[in-house]
């Protein structure tokens, strides 16, 4: 073998080996970005068992509406003590999100065609402040033909948004979400999540509502607590109870 052929070879070598170890390490890096992406699966509440997302182990407190103020797509501020005695369900999106929040709001606008949900309050609350401003959400919830008295996208600074998410147990980030809808009773307190894209969740979120609809309104209806005010002998109406629990 002339000498000429033996350089040839050994460039060549050299070349596969290092084509190689280039695909080696571009096949790890796939595998992890994988494991990664179902890790985060995971932490947005998507495995749960039961064919409803798994709130956690510890049971749920009312959400203290009270501490809780954004601002709406109508350019207004939403107080969270407006939804004391109703039943509201909860989401988290991002207006940029361009397929699992559309879907997910897809979903919000065909249940609140759907006559089952005339009486419930829907609050979709943004991962994004800095891009999703009162203008933005607007126009975002033309997209849903959005009724702005029943349907309320909501807007706040990201530790606001944080702490809400941590109220209702859905995992809140920039930029992150879920799928899930967290149904939420007269006293602020989550009965439970229910994936958007999946039917049998929806159908137990439908089973739900005839009871929720027809408990009492808690101890954070205004109303509830004047009246028990001119109530003698009843003794003082139960705290709020703070929402804004450690995730």
């Amino acid at each position: 073998m002339s000498k000429s052929v033996k350089i040839w070879v050994s460039i060549l070598l050299v070349t596969l080996a290092g084509y190689t170890l280039f695909s080696m390490v571009k096949i790890s890096n796939q595998l992890s970005e994988r494991r990664t992406d179902q890790e985060d699966v995971t932490a947005n509440g998507t495995n749960g068992t039961n064919g409803t997302e798994a709130p956690g182990d510890r049971p749920l407190k009312p959400v203290d509406l009270d501490a809780f103020k954004m601002t709406s797509q109508e350019a207004e501020q939403f107080a969270f003590k407006d939804l004391a005695g109703k039943v509201w369900i909860a989401s988290l999106f991002f207006s940029s999100c361009p397929h699992e929040c559309k879907s997910l709001n897809q979903t919000i606008s065909a249940l609140n065609r759907d006559p089952d949900f005339k009486d419930v309050q829907f609050v979709s609350v943004s991962v994004d402040p800095d891009v999703d401003s009162p203008q933005t959400l607007s126009e975002y919830a033309e997209l849903f033909n959005a009724d702005p008295d029943k349907w309320f996208f909501l807007t706040s600074d990201l530790p606001q948004v944080q702490r809400f998410g941590r109220a209702i147990d859905v995992p809140a980030a920039f930029k992150t979400h879920s799928r899930s809808l967290v149904l939420v009773d007269k006293e602020g307190k989550p009965r439970g999540q229910f994936r958007y894209n999946d039917a049998a969740d929806i159908a137990r979120l439908k089973a739900e509502l005839p009871t929720l609809l027809a408990e009492p309104s808690g101890s954070q209806d205004p109303a509830q607590k004047d009246k028990s005010r001119n109530t003698p002998d009843k003794g003082p109406a139960p705290e709020s109870t703070d929402g804004d629990q450690a995730a």
